[in-house]
């Protein structure tokens, strides 16, 4: 799995994460995941609280993964 991918699967519930719990819960290393958290960031994807040392999903990106995921189940994808 992607850096990106696990870091958007735990912030998937639209609430703050320390950073350093985020860093743990992926399985690469720590600079690959500060990297991809400062893209994130930078493009929208994420709310990051430096201050805090937390991240989330933007609302709007929350909607939109909730979008795609009733989609999916309208319209399960063909092989």
């Amino acid at each position: 799995m992607w850096v990106t991918d696990e870091i958007l699967q735990l912030l998937r519930d639209g609430k703050w994460h320390d950073l350093r719990d985020i860093v743990k819960k992926c399985s690469k290393p720590e600079s690959k995941v500060e990297i991809t958290i400062s893209f994130l960031s930078e493009y929208g994807f994420i709310d990051v609280n430096k201050k805090g040392r937390k991240a989330r999903l933007r609302p709007l990106m929350l909607e939109f993964f909730d979008e795609i995921l009733r989609l999916e189940k309208e319209q399960p994808i063909k092989s």
